[in-house]
């Protein structure tokens, strides 16, 4: 049986995605993220740098500056059941990745407490940061706002070549083309969608 808070947070997921259809959307008036892009195939994507697992801070034009590809990913919340499952998938991909010269990063606003204790109980190998002011979230449009529960980062993943531009993008809510439609987290089938456009 499910809690009274993700109950309360499925409903809004759920609401968010029925309404997101624009960069903005009010419903009851609040907004909610979806819709329009601020980052799009062949911008170049926002650099960033923020706190890693592991210790230390990661540089997106320090992983490209030794890898042909990035994999960032926005996602919810440590421990919630899609994310987690989405997490395993990129963990039991990483052979695949490496092998393509891409290296996996896994954003949202958690803590990197919490992120270290998420690795910990999935057993991930590949690199956590963590945006706790959501300025890179928002900077690639991948921010989500719910009432109640406040600020998250959408499940969005960019593919970001060696050259710092956005060589594919897919978004959970408000896919406006097929391609940028997002195959299943809870399958393999997004991580195939993105090992197949490098």
């Amino acid at each position: 049986m499910m809690s009274r808070r993700a109950t309360l947070k499925t409903m809004v997921m759920t609401t968010a995605a029925a309404f997101a259809t624009t960069t903005t959307t009010s419903f009851g008036g609040v907004a909610f993220a979806g819709g329009e892009s601020l980052v799009n195939v062949g911008d170049v994507a926002p650099d960033f740098t923020l706190p890693s697992t592991g210790g230390g801070s990661i540089a997106l034009k320090d992983i490209l500056a030794e890898n042909d590809y990035a994999v960032v990913y926005f996602y919810n919340q440590d421990g919630s059941t899609g994310c987690s499952i989405e997490a395993e998938r990129f963990n039991q991909a990483q052979d695949a990745f490496k092998a393509k010269k891409a290296r996996v990063l896994g954003i949202s606003m958690d803590s990197i407490e919490s992120h270290e204790g998420f690795c910990d109980k999935k057993g991930l190998t590949f690199s956590l940061l963590s945006d706790g002011d959501g300025s890179v979230s928002k900077a690639y449009g991948a921010e989500l706002n719910l009432p109640v529960f406040g600020k998250f980062s959408d499940r969005q993943t960019f593919l970001v070549g060696k050259d710092g531009k956005v060589k594919a993008h897919w978004k959970e809510m408000g896919a406006k083309t097929d391609e940028e439609k997002m195959a299943s987290v809870k399958s393999t089938a997004h991580v195939e969608q993105v090992l197949a456009a490098m």
